[in-house]
């Protein structure tokens, strides 16, 4: 019988193994994109480029303050951080990101790249409204904000619980005393609330909420074309942001980092396109400009981030 030969009381056959995993490249991922489509882009960057990703996915709230926890306690371990812009802004502001001037930034619409190039957006946001095609007739959707203050809409009419970006930006292009008024207006009106996109789509197809004031676009438009009831309208001003992908300044594999960065923004951004994204590329901005846009600005957003979500949160919930 073969005897296997030891260094201690390990297996040398155990010890190349190990070694083996040991010398793989490994970049480290912290994103708050969705769990099955994160994994997908993941994948095939491992499959392209043979290096390892080490994932922790999470909320956009929680992947915020995991990085600046860790930095604040001297550990750098996160390569690449993949969240909305404000909250990448955040991140900007403490210092945490690195600039990159990647060559793909150019092909990016100019509102996916900020002037300190810190972070650069691949996926557009385009807050849009989602009804019951069983529950709402067609003919009577609102045609403005403002359409929804009628009686017939009470207590039919939902919001997602952490949308301050939106609310701020909205509430903006309104006027800040006339947009304030018709929130208040609209929480006394029975307005529901929910946490998560994904989740509020979901209980708009099943009837349960018939009129979703912010859902991102692409959830319902592939519930739609899978035969589900639901469609939606954009309302005027249509909000939009994007996501954004950065390097840590501190990242500890910063040459793999930007290996994912660069893929995020090629490749991978045509994976995301497939998977139902609206991306950023300058081809899309004819397809854009239908919607006539008004894009969140995270830098604005951040600056008073405290005030605005006390005044968001105490105004849908009608304090």
């Amino acid at each position: 019988m073969t005897r296997l030969r030891k260094i201690g009381t390990v297996p040398i056959f155990l010890l190349a193994l190990s070694a083996a995993a040991w010398a793989q490249p490994v970049v480290n991922v912290y994103s708050s994109m969705a769990e099955k489509e994160v994994r997908q882009l993941v994948a095939e960057f491992e499959r392209r480029s043979g290096v390892k990703v080490n994932l922790w996915r999470s909320g956009k709230n929680r992947v915020l303050e995991r990085v600046l926890r860790e930095a604040r306690g001297g550990r750098y371990e996160v390569d690449v951080v993949h969240n909305p812009a404000p909250e990448m802004e955040a991140l900007h502001n403490e210092k945490l990101l690195r600039r990159m001037d990647s060559p793909r930034h150019a092909e990016l619409i100019p509102q996916a790249v900020p002037a300190h190039h810190e972070w650069a957006g691949p996926r557009v946001y385009i807050f849009v409204q989602a009804y019951n095609t069983r529950v709402v007739d067609k003919a009577g959707l609102p045609r403005t904000y403002g359409d929804l203050l009628a009686p017939r809409w009470k207590g039919r009419v939902a919001i997602e619980g952490k949308e301050q970006e939106w609310f701020y930006t909205l509430v903006q292009a309104m006027g800040e005393a006339q947009g304030l008024e018709f929130f208040r207006a609209l929480a006394a009106n029975g307005l529901q609330v929910r946490m998560g996109n994904a989740l509020l789509t979901n209980l708009v197809v099943a009837g349960d909420v018939p009129f979703a004031l912010t859902v991102y676009s692409y959830l319902p438009e592939q519930q739609r074309r899978a035969g589900a009831p639901i469609d939606w309208i954009a309302l005027a001003p249509t909000i939009a942001a994007t996501d954004a992908v950065g390097i840590a300044a501190r990242a500890p594999h910063p040459e793999l980092a930007q290996k994912l960065y660069d893929f995020m923004l090629s490749d991978g951004q045509a994976l995301m396109a497939e998977m139902g994204h609206v991306v950023s590329q300058r081809r899309m901005a004819h397809e854009l400009e239908r919607f006539n846009l008004k894009f969140i600005d995270p830098a604005a957003v951040i600056q008073d981030y405290d005030r605005w979500t006390k005044i968001f949160e105490d105004t849908i919930y009608n304090r």
